[in-house]
């Protein structure tokens, strides 16, 4: 089992390095902006990670992926322009004038910071330790590898898991603080 753990492992690497960029310009063009490009190409590359009993590395074809790219970034879209639809109603009809600050409603940076604390202790353990290491002890990715032992694809690999983890915990919070930003 590890010696196929291993062969995977060796297996996503190369592609990862053969089509990482490749793909981060491919989802620019859908999205228009290299940040979010890159969170969905590293996106696609988790789910085929975690799914690992799914795709055979062997068998995926670049179309395949590229399509995976495409379909991650307008996706994304999608969700954005729902997002947009919904701040343009609410300014429409004048209901984000009730959100004017934390404090007023009872939602303070100590809860917040809590519900931030709850859901890292909610990640997986490696994700976790990886991710603690990396915001709260500032340690750069080489170090988290050399320190637990791990490969810095596996490191970058625990880093997007944690955070498409917490982005999608923490996104009510997130459009609450658009709506408190925006109003």
């Amino acid at each position: 089992m590890i010696e196929n753990s291993n062969h995977y492992q060796t297996k996503f690497e190369k592609l990862f390095k053969e089509f990482y960029s490749k793909l981060i310009f491919f989802a620019n063009k859908y999205v228009n902006d290299l940040e979010i490009a890159e969170e969905q190409v590293s996106t696609v590359f988790a789910k085929i990670w975690e799914n690992k009993d799914l795709y055979e590395l062997d068998k995926l074809s670049p179309p395949f992926l590229f399509t995976m790219v495409k379909n991650s970034c307008i996706s994304y879209l999608r969700h954005k322009k729902v997002e947009n639809e919904y701040v343009n109603y609410l300014h429409k009809n004048k209901l984000l004038q009730e959100y004017d600050t934390f404090e007023e409603h009872n939602l303070e940076v100590k809860e917040f910071k809590e519900h931030i604390d709850r859901v890292i202790e909610n990640l997986p353990p490696r994700c976790r330790e990886v991710f603690k290491l990396s915001r709260f002890e500032d340690k750069k990715n080489r170090e988290i590898a050399e320190n637990l032992n791990i490969s810095i694809k596996t490191v970058e690999r625990q880093m997007t898991i944690a955070f498409n983890k917490l982005r999608f915990q923490l996104q009510h919070f997130l459009v609450f603080l658009l709506l408190t930003i925006f109003s």
